[in-house]
């Protein structure tokens, strides 16, 4: 299973913050070592909103990252500076050049 989240903060002041935020949770979660788990995050050309690419081999890999403590301080540190609760969608490969 892939997602797509797409995330849009509040206030542009918050930017930095948010991408600090986003290299903490891939640091963490390399830390936690979650088989069958790629985390990609983007910004993109506007401050306010940034992007999220998530594959999961499978379900264990997935409820991994959802219980891991490294998403629990993400979702508590930025959360409040969203302007609405991330979009998520399920998305799926069709072709790829990684590995």
């Amino acid at each position: 299973m892939s997602l797509l989240v797409r995330y849009t903060l509040a206030d542009p002041a918050n930017h930095d913050a948010q991408m600090r935020a986003m290299q903490a949770l891939v640091a963490d979660l390399k830390a936690a070592a979650i088989a069958g788990l790629n985390y990609s995050c983007y910004s993109t050309q506007e401050p306010t909103e940034f992007v999220g690419v998530l594959d999961f081999a499978d379900d264990a890999a997935f409820e991994a990252f959802q219980a891991s403590d490294g998403f629990a301080a993400y979702r508590s540190l930025v959360g409040p500076t969203f302007a609405n609760p991330p979009k998520t969608t399920k998305i799926a490969e069709i072709a790829s050049t990684r590995g």
